[in-house]
């Protein structure tokens, strides 16, 4: 952001908090910030049912395109799972630690480009930028069709990680213009869910495209790559004619004649606002500075961020490589059957999170739904661990799949936690930012956990995963207590001010979004 867009930011910021000097009660806060919105009607009433109408609408448009486009993310960032079992190592002439470097290397450049992309996704408009994100990580998933040694395999995972850098939490920021706190862990985990589905799916697609090793001379991972990459490649074009740019803007392009009548438009600003005031501002700017410096220097943040790195440890090594360790024990079916037999512990990871987030939705609870969700996960991880040596093949697999049915089971309830505790959204966008950068991270180092020398059980990974689950469990029971004790603070301090009191802290305060004293945590 240059100079002159963060000095009229400062004014803008100034303009509102000399307005907000005038703005003694709680009703003429909420007025004074909702009136930044043109569409905001501060005394609009409606009924429950308009309400679910509107959010039906949301999730039958909008949420389930996203879902499309996640998918189609999804199986460019599993195949690699499913090339290892089709001599994709062999015909390159490299080994497991060299694929492990290519996962680590893809890591660095997601993580590099996270924040960046972040900051400028507001300006170039997410209903754009996400779809031009697409476009360019499909072009590079389908170049790795032309693979020919280990300088262009990497060469191309960089290339994907950079471009997929950006769009979960581009993707997690465009939703929350549409829903409200409370609806956005059951959201996220729709989104989510598309993970499991995506990976299940992708079993099957690599079980009958890798049958194509031979075809033009050509190996079926090759196909794989390209087949994929190129259809992620569509749906992108089609995203930019598809999303729209909120819940005001949905007219246009394949959508027509739009998804609202006007009066559902400010019905759904409306909402969103009296929920949460800081959505009232439509600034379209980089995000600034000084907002990337609070996300980065939160107290409140970091917790959720370090339950990312380390709650999601166990992800990469169990979807990368349980195709590898399901063909390693030797169960009698054929090599590209692994790939079949993955699916049921995707079908376990949809079913437990779906729930987990429904439940956290509805009971406005997060801490205690995310640390039992890793209580499981912790335990499965324990089993593949502490099975002796001689346990049954049947055994081993059980444990794995249930193992894989918890591995992302909290995500969406700790995604949804820290956008609805982050404001405003400048902040929220780059805490969202650095939190997929610790869940992707935190695989540089999983990765490296299972070695060659450790193959087949892996055992000294899985009990440093055991480990990594047990310190989770901790954060989030002491993030829960971390944030009552800052809301008890600021009851507190605030609990005998008198309006001018009020006043006098909005004249001369630099507070804003979550580290206003108004603002309360949830947990």
């Amino acid at each position: 952001m240059s100079k002159a867009d963060e000095l009229k930011v400062d004014l803008e910021e100034a303009s509102l908090n000399s307005s907000l000097n005038h703005a003694d009660s709680a009703d003429d806060r909420l007025r004074t910030l909702g009136e930044k919105n043109p569409y905001y009607v501060h005394n609009l009433a409606w009924t429950v049912e308009e309400e679910k109408r509107i959010v039906r609408t949301f999730d039958l448009k909008i949420l389930s395109w996203i879902g499309v486009m996640f998918f189609f993310m999804q199986l460019d960032r599993g195949n690699m799972a499913n090339a290892l079992t089709d001599n994709f190592m062999e015909d390159l002439n490299i080994n497991l630690n060299t694929v492990t470097l290519g996962s680590t290397i893809f890591t660095l450049f997601f993580c590099l480009f996270e924040i960046p992309s972040n900051m400028v996704i507001r300006r170039a408009g997410p209903q754009r930028w996400i779809p031009f994100l697409m476009c360019f990580w499909g072009l590079s998933t389908a170049c790795q069709f032309f693979l020919k040694d280990k300088a262009t395999f990497l060469i191309c995972r960089a290339l994907v990680g950079m471009f997929e850098a950006g769009y979960i939490p581009g993707i997690a920021i465009y939703l929350t213009t549409y829903y409200k706190k409370d609806e956005m862990a059951t959201r996220l985990s729709i989104f989510w869910s598309t993970l499991a589905i995506a990976n299940s799916v992708a079993g099957v697609l690599a079980y009958g495209i890798l049958h194509m090793r031979g075809v033009a001379g050509h190996a079926g991972w090759r196909w794989l790559f390209l087949f994929e990459g190129l259809a992620t490649v569509l749906i992108g074009i089609l995203s930019f004619f598809i999303l729209p740019e909120g819940p005001t803007a949905t007219k246009g392009g394949f959508r027509f004649k739009g998804y609202l009548t006007d009066r559902q438009e400010q019905i759904a600003i409306t909402r969103l606002i009296r929920d949460d005031p800081t959505k009232a501002d439509t600034g379209k700017g980089v995000v600034s500075k000084k907002h990337v410096f609070k996300a980065l220097t939160s107290p409140r943040v970091w917790p959720n961020i370090l339950i990312g790195f380390f709650g999601l440890l166990p992800f990469s090594p169990l979807t990368i490589l349980s195709p590898l360790i399901i063909k390693n024990l030797n169960l009698g079916v054929p090599p590209l059957v692994s790939n079949l037999l993955v699916i049921p512990g995707y079908v376990i990871s949809l079913s437990i999170m779906t729930f987990v987030s429904w439940s956290s939705d509805k009971h406005k609870e997060r801490a205690f739904h995310g640390a039992l969700a890793s209580t499981y996960y912790a335990l499965c991880i324990l089993a593949l661990a502490a099975l002796p040596e001689d346990a049954s093949k049947l055994s081993l697999y059980f444990a794995l799949i249930f193992a894989m049915g918890g591995q992302t089971c909290w995500h969406p309830v700790n995604a949804a936690w820290i956008a609805g505790n982050t404001a405003p959204v400048g902040k929220r966008s780059i805490a969202l930012a650095l939190y997929i950068i610790s869940v992707n991270a935190c695989d540089m180092v999983s990765v490296n956990l299972f070695r060659d020398e450790d193959a087949p059980r892996f055992i000294t990974g899985f009990w440093i995963l055991f480990g990594a689950l047990l310190l989770t469990i901790v954060l989030f029971i002491f993030q829960r207590y971390h944030l009552m004790w800052v809301n008890k603070k600021r009851d507190e301090k605030t609990r005998n001010w008198t309006d001018a009191d009020w006043q006098h802290y909005n004249e001369t305060t630099t507070d804003e979004g979550d580290d206003h004293l108004s603002f309360r945590y949830s947990y």
